[in-house]
C-alpha cells in the first residue's frame, strides 16, 4: 500500500524532531591565547601596530662606496584590536615602546583581537 506524500512527511518529521530536539548543540572551538612581543609603530583609537620581534624579511645588500653592507629585512607588523582591551593598559603607550600582547586570532587571521597587554616595569601607566 502506498503513501502519499503528507503520510511520508509526517513520519520523517516524528522521526527526526526527536532527534534535532534532544541532541546536545555542537561543541564551539575553544580560542586559544596567542602572545605576540615587538615594538608599538603606532596607536590610533582603538587599533595598534606592532612590529613584531625577529626578522622574517631576508635582508640584502648594497654597496656604499667600497664596502658590502648587509641591510636588514623589515620586521612584520600586525594590527591589533583593542576593543577588549581595558584602557588602562594602552593609554599612555608611545610609538618605540616595547610591549607583549595577549590575544587571539579570529577566522579571518587579518588582526589580532587583544585581550592585555604587558608593558615593560619601567614603563607603566602612572
Amino acid at each position: 500500500m502506498p503513501m502519499d506524500a503528507a503520510a511520508r512527511f509526517r513520519c520523517v518529521v516524528t522521526g527526526v524532531l526527536p532527534l534535532v530536539v534532544i541532541s546536545p548543540p555542537a561543541p564551539v572551538m575553544a580560542q586559544d591565547y596567542i602572545r605576540v612581543d615587538g615594538t608599538v609603530k603606532w596607536l590610533s583609537g582603538q587599533t595598534l601596530t606592532l612590529a613584531l620581534d625577529g626578522q622574517v624579511a631576508p635582508a640584502y645588500y648594497q654597496i656604499v662606496g667600497q664596502y658590502l653592507v648587509v641591510v636588514p629585512g623589515q620586521r612584520p607588523t600586525v594590527n591589533i584590536d583593542l576593543r577588549d582591551v581595558p584602557q588602562s593598559e594602552y593609554a599612555f603607550t608611545r610609538p618605540g615602546e616595547r610591549v607583549a600582547v595577549i590575544g587571539t586570532v579570529p577566522s579571518d587571521r587579518r588582526r589580532l583581537l587583544g585581550r592585555s597587554i604587558i608593558r615593560d616595569a619601567g614603563q607603566q601607566a602612572p
